[in-house]
């Protein structure tokens, strides 16, 4: 008889989860046990509906409004406007839907507090399997809904080990039930081919690094730009790209003009194909402040790149082995990003020791080894 599985995770504005959830589902729906469903609360996954055909992926809408959908989705007041009424308007649709489908296995990524909360005081059967990423806050509140909840999560997903540290810290699941189990975006087949395609000849005039993430605070491109005018001031041996967009795009591009860095340092906004400009690189930056595990890491690392990262909070240094499979800095110190980007330039005959390790590892965020890793889990 097959498990049916359904995901929780409305989303607001272009967040990594996403991918997460999609390739989770797909990578389920591969077996015969499962059954697969995607919760379409208010239309955020409305453009990934030919997808989740084509995958055999069951959508469950919830409401029809389009006030969510119109609203704005930057800046913290408006995000936390739409995770609001979100939560108001799916309350009841999502308690009617669970109490219908009592044996849903209910995986919850993103406003995990509205299926807790409903499961827990509702005392549904639904087993909850609760995917734990980014940077957790455990305020009083999200520490009460998970006392409150604890009881009805079957099994916490973790992404690193670092992460079931903290947790474990905070004393709040036990051991038993969190389960390293990472997500499963890495495609070598597809990747190898995207990877071939041909990068815009203006890009390929001088060697350059990239960078790659929305342009916004936790990316800490702004830090990344300052660290880069240091290393240009003596020397203009490479240029960099930042690849994609995001509200702080005019704050970063006014210090690139106004340091006329606009030769080396460049902009080129989103792009849907970012494996073509890994490939082409020298390397991939990232600058963030926090990640988990960070997917432009294990992307890198399946394009057989040397990587440079920040020691964010969680996963970049734990999947570069602490500084022995590439380049780790303290995060936001420039002197640090300096020191070891010259260490970078200078080790290359280390490289392809730590980039096979790293290209290896990519190994554990594929499809066929979330798959097995799932089944255990699911038994």
């Amino acid at each position: 008889m097959q498990k049916n599985l359904i995901f929780w995770c409305p989303y607001v504005g272009d967040v990594g989860t996403v991918k997460a959830v999609l390739e989770s589902a797909k990578s389920l729906s591969i077996s015969k046990k499962y059954k697969c469903k995607v919760f379409n609360a208010y239309g955020e996954f409305d453009e990934y509906r030919s997808l989740l055909k084509k995958n055999k992926i069951q959508e469950v809408k919830l409401i029809k409004n389009s006030l969510i959908k119109r609203l704005p989705k930057e800046g913290y007041f408006w995000s936390r406007m739409n995770y609001i009424l979100i939560f108001l308007f799916c309350f009841f649709p999502l308690l009617f839907y669970l109490k219908k489908n009592k044996n849903d296995y209910l995986f919850i990524y993103l406003i995990t507090s509205l299926p807790l909360l409903i499961v827990s005081i509702f005392n549904l059967n639904n087993k909850i399997i609760l995917r734990v990423s980014g940077k957790i806050r455990f305020t009083i509140l999200r520490k009460l809904i998970f006392y409150i909840s604890k009881k009805k999560i079957n099994n916490v997903l973790i992404q690193t080990l670092e992460s079931k540290n903290r947790i474990l810290k905070k004393n709040i699941f036990k051991n038993k039930i969190l389960n390293l189990v990472r997500d499963p975006i890495i495609n070598h087949n597809k990747i190898n081919k995207l990877k071939k395609e041909k990068v815009e000849k203006k890009f390929l005039k001088s060697k350059y690094f990239v960078s790659i993430g929305r342009l916004t605070n936790q990316k800490n491109f702004l830090f990344l730009v300052k660290c880069l005018k240091r290393i240009l001031e003596k020397e203009k041996k490479f240029n960099f790209l930042i690849l994609g967009e995001g509200k702080d795009r005019n704050k970063i591009e006014t210090y690139i003009q106004k340091n006329n860095l606009s030769q080396y340092i460049v902009l080129p906004g989103y792009k849907k194909n970012i494996f073509k400009y890994i490939n082409s690189s020298e390397g991939l930056i990232c600058s963030s402040l926090w990640e988990e595990p960070g997917f432009v890491i294990q992307e890198a690392a399946a394009c057989k790149k040397i990587i440079l990262t920040s020691n964010c909070y969680t996963g970049p240094a734990e999947f570069l082995n602490y500084s022995k499979n590439g380049y780790i800095f303290e995060s936001n110190n420039e002197n640090s990003f300096i020191k070891n980007f010259n260490k970078l330039l200078i080790n290359k005959n280390e490289h392809q020791k730590k980039i096979i390790k790293n290209f290896k590892k990519t190994n554990y965020y594929t499809q066929n080894f979330f798959l097995s890793e799932m089944n255990k889990i699911l038994k």
